[in-house]
């Protein structure tokens, strides 16, 4: 299989003669976007052509050398390494701290298994606004002897940094933060909160989910222990592929329970026998992985880091904005922070307790949004319009 040409052989620098190329653009690698107003990529975010050349490729890879070794070592693993390359340059760190897993469930899970809950550091520090399934991985813990900590928050949209530093202390084995809510998608503080947790001499870990690709990221300076974030959301990677950060100074002392063959120093050295983690943080890795699933991410990827996150940012800003500007004429309640810098990229729009069946209602109207509680969240990405935002409303007004 020739190897992908393009932006899939340049993904740790840019090409900074070329000009930019115009956000709509971007459009014809959407087919979705031809009929619907796409504003949902806070949920999935849209399948590109790119992506679909890749899985191509590697099905076509697949069809014609039939072996094993061959597509391992000449498709699988390379794809690998290049998903490990362009995230990193997305996300400030280098490619050997991070490990490639299936979700953020099993990333989770992974670092759990490391800690030691027997001693006096056992309490695991979380907010009622993250994301669930950092809470049900946490409280399964719970049986090894740690200790969850509810923070509360007073509004429903954000959670103060004070609550953090009110709760991290000697006692603390670990601090999970997002980055950006998915509820509110209200931003926070996690720069503030990992320095906090590094005081206090315990463990920081942030999902960022809801924030990668759109709001950008330095690990470095970021300054976590732990990050983790997948791409079925605004990276348009599809479901399936997730990454796992690992500061380089902590990967010694991870040595996890939820492990696999691929984990090893030689997993092809089949020896059942003995189990040697891999130096890099590929010792946070699992079993055969879901080699589709990388060609698919690349797509996403690549298209995500031309853009980058910070266009993404400003466009996205001045989207919810429109967002927020028709919601308010329309009377509708707004549950996402107003300021620009303290948002993400969805609004929250109450409608009230009939969300879910007017959200279903403007799916069939090929207007796609998602809906949490008595609000549809509407999450642009950078190439939408303010004209699919408008088609949204109208339908809305139609539907109410």
């Amino acid at each position: 299989m020739p190897r992908p040409s393009g932006p899939c052989t340049s993904t740790t620098s840019r090409n900074t003669s070329t000009p930019e190329r115009a956000l709509e653009s971007y459009r014809d690698e959407f087919p979705v976007l031809e009929r619907k107003a796409y504003l949902i990529s806070a949920s999935l975010g849209p399948v590109s052509e790119r992506s679909r050349r890749y899985l191509t490729g590697y099905i076509d890879a697949w069809a014609t050398k039939g072996a094993p070794d061959h597509v391992w070592l000449e498709d699988i693993f390379p794809a690998m390494g290049r998903l490990k390359t362009t995230f990193a340059a997305l996300a400030g760190c280098d490619p050997d701290e991070l490990a490639i897993t299936t979700n953020i469930s099993i990333a989770l899970s992974s670092v759990a298994s490391c800690l030691d809950f027997s001693g006096p550091r056992r309490k695991i520090i979380l907010s009622e606004l993250d994301f669930p399934t950092d809470g049900h991985v946490w409280l399964a813990q719970e049986r090894r002897g740690a200790e969850v900590v509810w923070l509360r928050s007073e509004d429903g949209l954000t959670i103060p940094i004070e609550a953090y530093d009110q709760a991290i202390d000697e006692d603390t084995a670990l601090v999970m933060v997002n980055r950006v809510l998915y509820r509110s998608s209200a931003l926070v503080d996690a720069k503030q909160v990992c320095g906090i947790a590094r005081e206090r001499g315990a463990l920081s870990f942030v999902d960022d989910y809801h924030g990668i690709g759109i709001v950008p990221l330095d690990l470095r300076d970021l300054g976590c222990d732990l990050y983790t974030a997948g791409t079925l959301k605004w990276l348009c990677g599809g479901p399936g592929m997730a990454l796992l950060y690992a500061r380089r100074e902590l990967l010694p002392s991870l040595e996890p329970t939820v492990t696999g063959w691929f984990a090893t120093q030689e997993p092809f050295s089949f020896d059942n026998q003995h189990l040697d983690y891999h130096p890099t943080a590929r010792r946070l890795e699992h079993g055969t992985p879901p080699a589709p699933v990388f060609f698919i991410a690349q797509g996403g990827l690549e298209i995500i880091r031309e853009v980058t996150p910070e266009r993404i940012r400003e466009r996205q800003g001045e989207l919810t904005d429109h967002v927020i500007a028709l919601a308010d004429e329309a009377g509708f309640p707004v549950r996402t922070p107003r300021a620009r810098s303290a948002r993400g990229g969805v609004a929250n729009v109450g409608v009230g307790p009939g969300a879910e069946r007017i959200c279903h209602a403007l799916l069939e109207r090929d207007v796609c949004t998602d809906f949490r509680g008595d609000g549809l969240r509407i999450s642009p990405h950078f190439f939408n319009t303010e004209a699919d935002i408008d088609r949204c409303f109208h339908e809305l007004r139609a539907l109410l």
